[in-house]
C-alpha cells in the first residue's frame, strides 16, 4: 500500500512546486531522498542493558533496525574511546520515510511541551533540514513507564534542491509547523493607533515637557514586538526572508521571475 504522504506529494505537491518556481519539469523540483535519525548515548553507550532498550526504541520509532555508531577519535575531555559506543543511527528511505514523516508532523510533534513551532533557520547551503527532538517519549510507540531515560534525537532530512527556498517550500506544503509570524502582525494591528497617538505627543514640540515625557514612558511600556518594523516579513511564494517589498508580499527574485513570465500586467523588464 502506497503511503498516504508519498501519494500526494506526487499528485497535488509536486504540480504545485513546478508551476510555483516555474521549472521546466516535474523533477526539477524539490524532493526528500532520506531521512536520518541519530540519538548520542554518550557513556551510557558502553552498558549493553541501555543500549538494548535505546536500541528497542529506535526500532520501534523508525519500524527499521538502528545501527550502533562508534568514536572516530579518543577525547579526554569528552572521557570517549576510538571504537566505543557513540550512539544509535537510523536512514529511512522510500515508503518508511514517508510513513515516518506523517506520524512526526501529525503526531508527535504536536505532543511536545509548550510546542510553538519548528524554527526556519534549520536549513543548510545545500537545502538539507536538520532539528532535534528533546524527548524520545512524544512518539506513541514509545511506553513511558517502560523508558528508563529521556533521550533526545536528531533528525536529518536530506532533500534534493537547488536552494533553501525551495527546500523550505515542499516543507511548508508537507505541513510541517514553522514558526510564523502570526502573533506579531496581530499585535501590532491591535496597539498600531495607541503608538501612533503616543508617538504624536512625544513628537509634538509645543506640548509641555511633562507630558510628551509621560507619554514617552507610556510607549516605552508597551510590547517591544507591537512594533510594525518587529513583523518579521517573509515571501509568499518562496518563503524567502531578504528583499521582500511589504505591500506586494513577495521578494524581489520572486517578482522578477513573475514578470519574465509575462504573469503580472504592465511590467517589463527596463521597470527594474
Amino acid at each position: 500500500m502506497t503511503p498516504r504522504l508519498k501519494e500526494l506529494y506526487y499528485k497535488e505537491i509536486q504540480p504545485a512546486l513546478k508551476s510555483q518556481f516555474g521549472f521546466k519539469n516535474l523533477y526539477m523540483g524539490p524532493k526528500i531522498e532520506k531521512i536520518v535519525l541519530n540519538m548520542g548515548l554518550g557513556l551510557d553507550g558502553n552498558d549493553s542493558k541501555i543500549l538494548k532498550s535505546c536500541e528497542e526504541d529506535l526500532a520501534k520509532i523508525t519500524g527499521q533496525k538502528p545501527v550502533i555508531t562508534k568514536f572516530k577519535k579518543s577525547v579526554a575531555n569528552f572521557k570517549t574511546r576510538k571504537g566505543s559506543n557513540a550512539g544509535l543511527k537510523v536512514t529511512l528511505r522510500k515508503d518508511k520515510m514517508y510513513e515516518f514523516l506523517d506520524r512526526l508532523v501529525n503526531i508527535a510533534l504536536p505532543r511536545i511541551k509548550d510546542f510553538r513551532g519548528l524554527s526556519a533557520n534549520g536549513f543548510d547551503k545545500f537545502g538539507n533540514y536538520t532539528f532535534g527532538v528533546k524527548e524520545h517519549i512524544i512518539f506513541p510507540e514509545v511506553s513511558f513507564d517502560r523508558a528508563d531515560k529521556v533521550r533526545g534525537i536528531d533528525i536529518v532530512i536530506v532533500i534534493s534542491a537547488k536552494s533553501k527556498e525551495h527546500s523550505f517550500a515542499l516543507l511548508e506544503k508537507l505541513n510541517f509547523p514553522f514558526i510564523k509570524n502570526n502573533k506579531r502582525i496581530k499585535l501590532s494591528d491591535r496597539l498600531f493607533k495607541k503608538r501612533q497617538k503616543l508617538k504624536k505627543i512625544v513628537m509634538n514640540k509645543k506640548l509641555p515637557l511633562e507630558e510628551r515625557f509621560k507619554a514617552q514612558q507610556k510607549l516605552s511600556k508597551l510590547p517591544r514586538n507591537s512594533a510594525k518594523v518587529r513583523v518579521m516579513n517573509r515571501c509568499q511564494i518562496t518563503g524567502r526572508p531578504h528583499g521582500v517589498y511589504r505591500k506586494l508580499k513577495i521578494s524581489r527574485i520572486a517578482l522578477r521571475q513573475l514578470g519574465l513570465q509575462g504573469k503580472i500586467p504592465g511590467l517589463v523588464k527596463s521597470s527594474w
